[in-house]
């Protein structure tokens, strides 16, 4: 592959791998002090979880204006350093028994605004370190690392926790952010933007033309309209999926974890095979059909369980776990290929935010329709939505792409929808 010999982006790849990993162990270990040392509940759990959402829904767009005005290694360098100090004051003030819920609050918070500046950039900085012809590989080696932190990572944390104890097991993850600090200090790539200090325009300004690029690009307007809509539908389902396992399936906990575990191996296959799937279909007809795919996996989750209970649930799983990890790394990839790279953090910052608003929602609507409706009703509305929001790229330019665009970003296309002639728009290849 491309990057195999790529060594800015395998200290890029390696320290991401080991920060995945240790942001498992925190997502559990955090919770678990609260609950087991703090005496904390649900609603204590729950604000932690919201901690984690909500700067990316409130921050994003000011982080992307961020990544846009100064060096985005920089602004990762620092996120890693302040997340490893924060963490690092858990096990620290449990060892001096001053540990307190408010505290625990406070790191979840700093943590959560920390990696949303961290997102931000990263996803800003990848299309210039590695160059567009290779976002798809990068991104697809990236989820790859997230897919196996995902499935082994909740596991080793139990360990973890188990054996040294919440807070200790917090300091494995605080060392995390500091090796993939060591991995970006080691990258030898800069940002190249030429910008002129005296010219910059105002916050305002650039907040504006972040805005006039992402819904005056018609590709990026498709994208975007399409990908909140599947999170949308995607986190409804996701909510009402677990609630069915255990009331209506009657699975015990670890029937729903191997259910869960089968999903994870198979996100990790989806991940791997998502190149080659594109170029066999071409990569709008990609998006549009795992969208639609997914979608339909929520509708089929009560059909295969009342077919086929636990095994029916398995299969289910599977597909869901195949083809969620394919749409979103080829909107990523197609995203950072036709954005300029001078607006990258605004763009990302702008959708990021959206989408993690729509996760949110989606949450909190899957839940209230599944007491209204009953869940068997709801899974089919959060089917429903997620086809539908695949099935929106059908009316604009995404679904004729065959390929991901290689070389520099395009230019961004006027509220118009014209591309500048001559413009490297040019290389999004359409079908004859």
């Amino acid at each position: 592959m491309a990057l195999g010999r790529h060594s800015d982006f395998n200290r890029l790849w390696f320290g991401q791998t080991v920060s995945n990993f240790g942001d498992k162990i925190s997502l559990l270990a955090l919770p678990t002090l609260a609950v087991v040392f703090l005496d904390g509940g649900a609603f204590e759990v729950g604000v932690l979880g919201a901690l984690r959402f909500l700067p990316f829904l409130l921050l994003a767009p000011v982080a992307g204006l961020v990544a846009d005005r100064v060096s985005r290694r920089t602004v990762m360098i620092a996120a890693d350093l302040g997340r490893f100090l924060a963490l690092g004051t858990i096990p620290l003030a449990f060892a001096l028994d001053s540990v307190t819920m408010t505290h625990v609050y406070l790191v979840a918070g700093v943590t959560g605004i920390l990696t949303t500046f961290f997102e931000v950039s990263y996803q800003s900085w990848l299309p210039q370190l590695i160059g567009t012809e290779n976002l798809v590989e990068g991104n697809t080696k990236l989820q790859i690392s997230r897919s196996v932190a995902e499935a082994v990572g909740a596991g080793a944390g139990g360990a973890l926790i188990q054996f040294l104890g919440a807070a200790r097991a917090i300091t494995a993850d605080a060392l995390t952010f500091l090796v993939s600090l060591v991995a970006l200090l080691l990258i030898r790539h800069r940002d190249t933007r030429a910008r002129v200090e005296e010219t910059k325009a105002s916050a305002k300004a650039e907040m504006k033309e972040g805005l006039k690029t992402l819904f005056g690009t018609p590709v990026l307007r498709s994208l975007f309209t399409a990908n909140v809509v599947v999170n949308l539908g995607a986190a409804m389902g996701d909510a009402l999926l677990i609630v069915y396992a255990y009331k209506v399936l009657d699975l015990s906990p670890g029937q729903v974890g191997a259910a869960f575990a089968v999903m994870s191996v198979f996100v990790i296959v989806g991940a791997v095979l998502s190149e080659q799937v594109s170029k066999a279909l071409t990569l709008g007809r990609t998006l549009v059909l795992t969208a639609v795919v997914l979608g339909a996996g929520y509708v089929l989750i009560p059909t295969g369980g009342a077919v086929a209970g636990f095994v029916g649930l398995i299969v289910v799983q599977a597909v869901i776990g195949f083809v969620s990890p394919m749409f979103d790394i080829h909107v990523l990839s197609l995203v950072q290929g036709v954005t300029p790279n001078e607006q990258m953090g605004r763009v990302s910052g702008t959708a990021l935010s959206a989408v993690y608003g729509a996760l949110s929602l989606g949450y909190l609507v899957g839940g209230a329709l599944g007491e209204a409706l009953g869940l068997t009703g709801a899974l089919a509305v959060a089917g429903a939505i997620t086809a539908i929001g695949g099935l929106t790229l059908l009316g604009g330019p995404v679904a004729a792409i065959k390929e991901m665009p290689g070389g520099d970003a395009p230019e961004a296309q006027d509220s118009t929808g014209a591309e500048p002639a001559g413009s490297a728009g040019d290389d999004v290849k359409l079908r004859a």
